[in-house]
């Protein structure tokens, strides 16, 4: 589904209007320098009383459309009350001028497409939570509210839009300064000042084939799923929602380590995430915030400027208890001597998709009864279960499959199963009278049962790499990955669950039932 395809047309129609104004802005900046024909050796003078009256009628045209706030506005009163005033004064004003014609004609319009965007999403937040009611439109006093909030660039709209006049003006003077002074009239229609004028729109909206990115879009991004929130909220302020980012091998790291991740919207939410897109940024840092912050858990994202088309998706209550046990919730990591883990985002991905697949009886028992951690330690180098903290500690670089081996650990410890009569049962029968000594896949040696044709894999008949282990593990008939070694299978993509063995695999689900 494409979440951001409404928002897109209206882009598009956003894009014409300024298209077509900005047409109109360029004719009439070629006007006013015609009008008044600057030349370099006069450009620093003082103006004479011809040049000083016209520009003074204009200002005052100006005023009566009341554009003269804001920095333009203390310039063009300056230059209005002093009789002395200097030919590059004008000429900066009548550019700066022309802008912010441009702007008065886009307030409206703009405003009103801006408007239409920003309600489908609140109407879409609203028939998420509840499809049979009609949806309340936006009001418009919350569309300004939401508008002149700081977005996830860290600035207002508002001044975004009184910075980027300036700066274009300013641009667009210093062209015409380099012209006057090779004593050539400015052309805006020549190449030099097109480019420019190219820049400064796409800078604002770019539209590239299927590709919208620029200030504008980013601005409306972020309010749509602002009110998407408020849409949400109108109907049901405890809700929760999931974070999804458009994965297409272009999305950032930092949206990657959110997709998926569930938030509540009026409570405290702890989770974590990728900042810094370099090598040397990578980190993967623990989150506290409450409900939903721009730029931090609410898209767009932000650390460094990116195009960011992430979106919220209402939860609906049914699938509640299920965030319960969010693997969010239980994750932590360990950094040593500041090492960079650049593959991180790699295993928390593969984590998190295999902690999806565990029934709701077991996430109960491990993670809410047992308060089970999942530790990401950068300097192991095995993987493990340790029974004491209650920790399944992880290696970089997961192999897959290899955190479900470490829940089976988790669940064998923690329920007892070597007390468990079935599975002494199953124990006693898979046991032959040899054992030899056998390669796990990294080459490593270990001793294990001969006989392996009742066995997942070679490595489930493990019984130890010392002398004293093996011979312990052996005369009390215990295999240590037996039970995990199969835990791993059952969940594993790939597994057909043809070498499973049929009484483990039953007494595995009937654990799980009754966990």
């Amino acid at each position: 589904m494409n979440n951001w395809q409404y928002h897109d047309s209206k882009m598009k129609e956003l894009k014409k209007l300024y298209n077509k104004t900005s047409k109109q802005t360029q004719n009439r900046m070629q006007e006013l320098i015609n009008t008044f024909n600057f030349e370099f050796t006069t450009l620093y003078n003082i103006a004479d009383n011809k040049t000083k009256n016209k520009i003074n009628t204009y200002i005052e045209e100006w005023k009566d459309k009341g554009f003269l706030t804001g920095y333009f506005g203390m310039l063009a009163n300056n230059i209005y009350k002093r009789t002395r005033v200097k030919n590059n004064e004008i000429l900066e004003l009548l550019i700066y001028g022309t802008y912010i014609e441009e702007q008065n004609k886009l307030k409206e319009p703009e405003l009103n497409i801006m408007y239409d965007d920003v309600n489908y999403y609140y109407q879409q937040g609203q028939a998420e939570v509840n499809p049979k009611k009609t949806s309340s439109v936006l009001k418009w006093a919350l569309f300004l509210a939401l508008l002149e909030q700081t977005n996830a660039q860290g600035y207002v709209y508002k001044q975004y839009v009184e910075s980027i006049i300036k700066y274009n003006a300013d641009q667009i003077y210093r062209q015409a300064i380099i012209d006057l002074q090779q004593e050539k009239q400015p052309d805006i229609m020549n190449d030099i000042y097109q480019n420019l004028i190219n820049r400064q729109n796409n800078s604002k909206l770019n539209i590239n084939k299927n590709k919208i990115s620029g200030n504008v879009d980013t601005q409306l991004i972020g309010m749509n799923n602002l009110a998407k929130l408020e849409g949400i909220k109108e109907l049901e302020k405890n809700a929760r929602v999931r974070f999804a980012a458009v994965i297409d091998g272009k999305e950032t790291d930092m949206c990657y380590s959110l997709n998926g991740q569930i938030f509540y919207i009026n409570k405290e939410n702890e989770f974590y995430r990728y900042y810094g897109e370099t090598q040397k940024e990578l980190r993967m840092q623990k989150i506290k915030c409450k409900g939903l912050v721009l730029g931090l858990n609410l898209p767009p994202i932000s650390h460094h400027f990116h195009w960011c088309r992430s979106y919220i998706v209402y939860l609906p209550v049914e699938n509640q208890e299920e965030i319960e046990y969010n693997i969010n919730n239980y994750l932590r990591t360990e950094l040593y001597n500041n090492k960079d883990y650049s593959n991180y985002i790699n295993d928390y991905e593969k984590v998190r998709n295999e902690y999806e697949k565990l029934p709701i009886n077991v996430k109960r028992r491990l993670f809410e009864k047992e308060k089970l951690k999942v530790v990401f330690n950068y300097e192991k180098e095995h993987s493990g279960y340790n029974y004491k903290t209650k920790e399944i500690l992880l290696k970089p670089n997961l192999e897959d499959g290899e955190f479900i081996h470490e829940i089976g650990h988790a669940l064998e410890y923690i329920l007892d199963l070597r007390k468990n009569q079935k599975y002494i049962e199953i124990s006693n029968k898979l046991f032959d009278n040899n054992y030899k000594e056998a390669k796990f896949d990294k080459e490593e040696i270990y001793y294990g049962l001969a006989d392996t044709s009742n066995f997942i894999s070679s490595y489930q008949s493990y019984l130890g790499i010392e002398y004293d282990e093996i011979i312990k593990n052996y005369n009390n008939k215990y295999l240590r990955e037996l039970i995990s070694e199969c835990y791993r299978d059952i969940y594993s993509s790939s597994s057909t669950l043809e070498n499973i063995n049929k009484e483990l695999y039953d007494l595995i689900k009937e654990i799980e039932k009754n966990a």
